[in-house]
């Protein structure tokens, strides 16, 4: 195992035995999202973003930033590559929050993750931020998937490919769909047009998350909600919510 795949490991706190199966991939992605944040702040700052590995590590894992969908899914496929497994990044259209028949320009893309175990293919993916499933997801159309008190499903049609779904106020909502094909070459990743700054991380307890000046703590089912008023107190509560330090 060479120094960076060590750096890694020991920055999401994994310890044990890596042989590449479906549970190893459970737990890296479990521990990923419980330290990992996703996050937006370079391009909410017009600060500028890199695909390249050598850029992703340094931010994230040396830096200990976080990283929006395409950084967070591009350094972990690496990572699982490095460990011996078949990975396979796919761009696909998210839904959560968008109006049905929005125009494909106003649909953001995200990335995620499709990593086989032997002959079965599952969704892996670190990239969501807010409530996704922390576990891989068997990729058979009809399959529900259960994580406490959140199910997905996974579907299928021509039209749309593959489609995630999460039960929300007991109606199953469409999160994102992706066609499992060769044809990602005629996409390019599209940034977000989202200018609020924003922030995202699991919890053993429930997540934080933050919008510009507004830090949500969610503990079962209690919320506390923190407002900060000056820039000092926004750069403290990243710090204490999520790790974050911008004053390198």
């Amino acid at each position: 195992m060479n120094a960076q795949i060590q750096q890694y490991l020991q920055h999401i706190q994994f310890q044990g035995t890596l042989e590449p199966t479906v549970q190893l991939l459970g737990q890296l992605q479990t521990k990923h999202l419980l330290t990992i944040p996703y996050e937006n702040l370079d391009v909410a700052l017009n600060l500028g973003i890199s695909f390249s590995i050598p850029d992703l590590f340094q931010k994230i894992i040396i830096e200990r930033r976080g990283g929006n969908c395409f950084e967070l899914n591009i350094l972990f496929s690496w990572l699982l590559r490095e460990l011996g497994f078949s990975v396979t990044n796919r761009y696909a259209q998210f839904w959560r929050n968008v109006e049905e028949h929005s125009p494909p320009e106003d649909i953001p893309m995200h990335q995620l993750l499709l990593v086989k175990d032997a002959k079965q293919s599952y969704i892996s993916d670190v990239g969501v931020g807010a409530l996704a499933p922390c576990k891989p997801v068997p990729l058979i159309a009809g399959y529900q998937h259960r994580e406490g008190r959140e199910l997905y499903k996974v579907e299928y049609d021509e039209e749309n490919g593959w489609m995630l779904f999460e039960l929300t106020k007991q109606q199953w909502r469409l999160l994102y769909c992706f066609h499992d094909d060769a044809n990602d070459a005629k996409f390019a990743p599209r940034l977000s047009k989202q200018k609020n700054k924003i922030a995202m991380i699991r919890t053993t307890r429930g997540r934080h998350t933050m919008m510009n000046n507004e830090f949500r703590i969610y503990e079962g089912q209690s919320l506390t909600t923190y407002t900060t008023n000056t820039e000092k107190e926004w750069l403290q509560a990243l710090q204490r919510f999520f790790h974050i330090s911008l004053q390198q």
